[in-house]
């Protein structure tokens, strides 16, 4: 079991040939969600592995154009390929009445029901089966909200050793011991989870922070993370710049990872005048060293830790 992320646009600002601009695709035992939809993100969408079908949610971080200019294009995609399910989107104040306009000039009329989801406050603003969605502020030039999509924890290790010395005859009651239920033996003795089951294993936890200055929020988001995905707008070394437009720059983003305590780094949202990516990497692994520079495509697989 794992989650795989698949970066459809990796650049800041404005579409290029070799890089179009931000949103990322979370993949999950059938069920994708996407964080921010910049322009052209269908068209990349299309281009993917992934199937627009399994869309279960979009996720924007503010509304620069960068981050959500490909929305109205991707809803209008998906009423012509005849999506009739429900579709959440989320985002901070101001949501409802951009997609208002869109209606009223005819540049949006979706054929299936969006629900608007405003966030004013931290925590989850979603939940499925087995997982949650949390959000947290970031410190950007405008409202802007970061997200991670987190597991629920799985039960531990089922230990049979244990449970043939408490009298626990095989079969289906091994099965209710392992779904975390209490069972009583034909002698009337419970045995209960606890006694059988070695520590609770964390579910996997991915983080996404884009655009930011270095602040708490993503520091929260990125506690623990399996998967730290940060923006990178500039190299280390060019703080001052980032910082006074309201970004980071591959070092920050390394200082976060490393305070938080995530297991991985991928840097994204790239400045569009820098072609390489080595001096980026290269400032980042000073400070984490398991980073990783995404590019458009890029795919990379979550793999839950065992205990």
């Amino acid at each position: 079991m794992s989650v795989r992320l698949v970066f459809l646009g990796t650049g800041s600002g404005k579409p290029t040939p070799s890089r179009n601009v931000s949103s990322v695709a979370l993949f999950r035992e059938g069920e994708m969600f996407m964080f921010d939809c910049g322009e052209g993100t269908q068209t990349q969408l299309a281009k993917s592995s992934l199937r627009p079908g399994t869309l279960e949610g979009i996720f924007l971080t503010h509304f620069h154009g960068d981050h959500v200019n490909g929305l109205p294009g991707l809803l209008g995609t998906l009423s012509l390929n005849q999506r009739e399910d429900g579709l959440p989107i989320f985002a901070p104040p101001g949501l409802r009445s951009w997609f208002r306009t869109l209606r009223k000039v005819g540049i949006l009329t979706p054929g299936f029901p969006i629900r608007y989801e405003e966030i004013e406050k931290a925590g989850t603003v979603l939940q499925g089966d087995g997982w949650r969605l949390e959000a947290h502020p970031l410190n950007h030039r405008v409202d802007c909200w970061g997200y991670a999509f987190i597991e629920d924890a799985r039960p531990g290790r089922f230990d049979l050793d244990a449970a043939r010395a408490l009298g626990v005859p095989p079969g289906p009651l091994y099965g209710k011991l392992q779904r975390g239920e209490t069972v009583t033996l034909d002698d009337g003795t419970e045995v209960k989870p606890e006694q059988v089951l070695g520590p609770a294993r964390p579910g996997l936890k991915v983080a996404y922070c884009c655009d930011t200055v270095p602040c708490d929020g993503a520091i929260e988001l990125a506690r623990g993370a399996d998967v730290l995905i940060h923006e990178s707008t500039y190299p280390a070394g060019d703080e001052r710049m980032a910082h006074k437009r309201g970004h980071s720059t591959s070092a920050d983003a390394a200082r976060c990872a490393k305070e938080a305590g995530a297991q991985a780094l991928i840097l994204t949202h790239f400045s569009q005048k820098h072609l390489r990516l080595e001096e980026f990497l290269k400032g980042a692994r000073k400070i984490f060293p398991n980073v990783h520079a995404a590019h458009d495509f890029f795919e990379f697989e979550v793999t839950r830790r065992e205990q």
